[in-house]
């Protein structure tokens, strides 16, 4: 099969390593398009082995969540630490720095936590998904206005090309000034976005921004991993969220068992549809119940 190239689009980009200017674009446009974050080559190893993680939940017909990731491999520990997408997560999410008369402080090495590391998997054939805005923002009262600032920043490591006809997220520019949901619906919206990019770049959005899935033409699954960051004030918020395992916590990197502590405690009584990968990667998931 000939690949085709990324579309053309005006999208906020930055090289991976320019901090300032992926700043100004996140509070100009709502999110970013890190490029050349991480080399095709690793891209390319971290799809192989987000296709070959056991554990799986479903989403749309021809598209399933890999969850857990780190419990699986600890190579996903590079984009979950990744200095740039840490730094704008904790620029987005993080509090006061010093202590007032009349507020404390809380400790700036626990404000950003990571919530999960979980594989993203548009099989050939897979549907769009609904337009949606990441947890908490659909739980919420919605006969209320919705917050004005992030309670999680998601960032979704492009592993393979995301191009139109692989699936590519689609956003909304500027939703994240709307305070409302998005329409409950599939198709296209007039002033949507697809965000395409090579292997090895990474989209940072704040759950403000209204996104969905596209739907994949190709013939080759498009892999994504998604890394959440959510401040010290937040704990599980969905069904699907799994915690690392005790036993794998105990082998990370003093600054990863940092970001990860808070996820020993977590209650998990409550728990989506989880499970096993079969041996065809390529083969369609089952699709959720109706």
């Amino acid at each position: 099969m000939t690949e085709e190239p990324p579309l053309e689009t005006d999208l906020p980009s930055c090289p991976a390593d320019d901090l300032t200017e992926a700043g100004l674009a996140l509070q100009r446009d709502g999110f970013v398009i890190l490029t050349d974050a991480i080399s095709a080559d690793v891209a390319g190893d971290l799809a192989e082995r987000v296709l070959a993680a056991p554990q799986r939940t479903p989403g749309v017909e021809g598209y399933e969540f890999v969850v857990a990731l780190l419990n699986h491999d600890q190579r996903f520990l590079q984009l979950a630490m990744h200095p740039t997408v840490l730094a704008l997560a904790r620029q987005v999410l993080g509090g006061r720095l010093e202590p007032a008369v009349n507020a404390f402080a809380w400790p700036v090495d626990d404000q950003v936590r990571l919530g999960t590391v979980d594989g993203l998997v548009a099989h050939p054939g897979s549907e769009l998904g609904a337009w949606h805005m990441d947890s908490p923002m659909g739980q919420l009262d919605p006969q209320r206005p919705l917050p004005d600032f992030p309670i999680i920043v998601n960032a979704i490591w492009m592993l393979t090309p995301f191009q139109e006809s692989t699936g590519a997220t689609r956003l909304v520019p500027g939703s994240q000034h709307r305070r409302s949901l998005p329409p409950p619906v599939c198709d296209a919206l007039p002033d949507q976005q697809i965000c395409c990019g090579q292997a090895g770049s990474v989209l940072v959005l704040p759950n403000t921004i209204w996104h969905a899935a596209g739907a994949n033409r190709s013939d080759q699954p498009r892999v994504a991993v998604a890394c959440n960051y959510q401040p010290w004030w937040v704990g599980r918020l969905t069904m699907d969220m799994y915690p690392i395992r005790p036993d794998v916590w105990e082998r990370l990197p003093p600054a990863a068992q940092g970001l990860t502590r808070h996820q020993l405690g977590w209650d998990t009584d409550f728990q989506g549809v989880v499970y096993q990968a079969d041996s065809d990667h390529n083969e369609r998931p089952p699709a959720p119940p109706r």
